[in-house]
């Protein structure tokens, strides 16, 4: 999905130095486009909801009267003469030693005293939070104390069979059952994003963006990168790798591409990207990067016309990748799904692709290919639908607030986690789903995974279940129904051939 919201890293997403014809060659890389929340008409379809409005910069100060340079020392010097006097009156009145109130203070409580044993460190509580355990495998770069989160209480709370990843003030978060994990710490340099699981479960692909200050050779040239580099960790969190560094840099200056919403394919050879290229001169498409190499290769989908991709997300099968095509009707932003049917099971560069119907976005697969959980995007907001991958026609729609985006299918089909907007505040949510045996979808429940608000709304959910979790029903159709289909057999009206080279 595309476009920060408050929670996002800080600063813009790219690089701007006082001169921008210096730096590098060409243009400085341009930044995603940022959507912007039209009027509330029911003839315009909505845009993202992912991003505020901008701020409006501050009125000016008034500028304040100027005083001599002596005054405010010394009024300062007389207050403090003031204040001392009436604390030693005070205490002499009361009857009350100066050291009284220190001792007190280091002095622990008895419960304190008698967890601390004999090293006699104070024990201090924690406040009430949902469940915050510490990550397994410490980490080594950074601190692990957790931080309080607002949950539902548990009768309330969904429970989560697998783990969803999600991102919370900039941090890779971990549900499972009704546990919340951190994984990972952000701070006033970093913060992480768009967490996504290698088919295994094993280890997790996330963003990283970093904010690197650095400069060029004329006097002057100060300016600030925010990187988004590919990352690689553990389950845990533990043993992080840089899989793609995005920064670039030679002796004409520093910039970087930037590399988003990240999606691994199901043999784990590659990870599907939103990037704006190797050089971060292009426009923001789909490209692939080898986990091995870091090595990244341009996806060969159609751009005459478009204004960017998003979302991508491998079938089941490997054979495909739906992703967000963002294109225009007039002087509106319309969003569309596109599917691109891979030439081979190792070559998703090339291929064809088709493009369902306007008003669609944020596509995923359902674990048998048959379906599809998407953003209806609609005149009074987004909400999460399903439709059919041929034509892109609509099942159900599942929620009618308006305030509904970023959805993930579980890897059993049963169930979509999905981003929820209350004003400003934004939490995960689970759905629970009825399949029946003729294909109809009804919703049956639907309960919040957190309700603090702090959720960070361009990083969608994802989730993972372990083989042995789902039952033989769940984990074998993904491949009997998606391998009935050719990866290229597309309507001949829909086809659109992939670009030369």
């Amino acid at each position: 999905m595309s476009g920060p919201l408050p929670g996002s890293p800080p600063g813009p997403p790219g690089a701007y130095p006082p001169d921008p014809g210096y730096g590098r060659p060409g243009s400085l890389p341009p930044a995603p486009p940022a959507p912007t929340i039209p009027p509330r008409r029911a003839d315009v379809l909505y845009q993202p909801i992912y991003r505020s409005p901008g701020q409006q910069p501050l009125p000016p100060r008034r500028r304040q009267p100027r005083s001599s340079p002596l005054v405010a020392p010394l009024l300062a010097l007389v207050g403090l003469v003031i204040v001392g006097g009436a604390t030693l009156w005070a205490a002499s009145f009361l009857g009350v030693g100066l050291t009284d109130g220190a001792a007190a203070e280091t002095t622990p409580s008895p419960r304190a005293a008698a967890a601390a044993g004999a090293t006699g460190a104070p024990d201090i509580e924690p406040r009430a939070s949902l469940e915050v355990s510490a990550t397994p495998q410490a980490v080594v770069d950074e601190a692990t104390e957790p931080p309080d989160i607002v949950g539902p209480p548990p009768e309330q709370r969904a429970q989560v069979t697998g783990t969803i990843l999600f991102s919370r003030a900039g941090d890779i978060w971990a549900a499972s059952g009704q546990e919340l994990r951190r994984l990972t710490n952000s701070d006033s340099t970093k913060s992480d994003s768009g967490p996504t699981w290698s088919p295994d479960g094993k280890q997790i692909y996330f963003i990283r963006t970093t904010k690197r200050p650095t400069a060029n050779s004329r006097p002057g040239g100060l300016y600030t990168l925010y990187t988004t580099d590919l990352l690689r960790m553990k389950a845990d969190g533990s043993d992080r790798k840089v899989v793609y560094d995005s920064r670039i840099k030679d002796s004409r200056g520093a910039w970087f591409s930037h590399v988003l919403q990240p999606d691994v394919s199901p043999d784990g050879r590659s990870v599907a990207v939103v990037s704006d290229g190797p050089d971060g001169s292009g426009p923001v498409e789909l490209h692939l990067i080898n986990p091995r190499s870091g090595r990244m290769s341009k996806v060969a989908t159609p751009a005459e016309g478009d204004l960017g991709h998003n979302d991508p997300d491998f079938s089941p099968d490997g054979r495909k990748i739906a992703f967000t095509r963002n294109s225009a009707r007039g002087t509106d932003g319309v969003p569309r799904v596109g599917i691109l049917s891979c030439k081979s099971r190792s070559n998703c560069t090339l291929g064809t692709t088709k493009l369902l119907r306007l008003g669609y976005a944020h596509p995923s697969w359902s674990p048998d290919g048959s379906w599809l959980a998407v953003e209806a995007t609609r005149g009074t907001g987004r909400d999460i639908a399903i439709i059919e991958p041929r034509k892109g026609d609509v099942r159900v729609l599942l929620t009618n607030d308006g305030d509904s985006f970023a959805p993930v299918v579980s890897p059993n089909g049963d169930q979509i986690a999905y981003l929820h907007r209350d004003g400003i505040d934004i939490d995960v949510r689970v759905m629970t789903l009825d399949v029946a045996a003729d294909g109809k979808i009804t919703l049956r429940d639907d309960k919040p995974v957190t309700d603090d608000g702090m959720i960070d709304a361009e990083s969608p959910p994802a989730w993972f279940i372990p083989a042995d979790v789902m039952t033989a029903e769940q984990a074998v159709p993904a491949v009997a129904a998606l391998a009935s289909e050719s990866p290229t057999a597309v309507d001949a009206a829909d086809a659109i051939p992939a670009p030369p080279g």
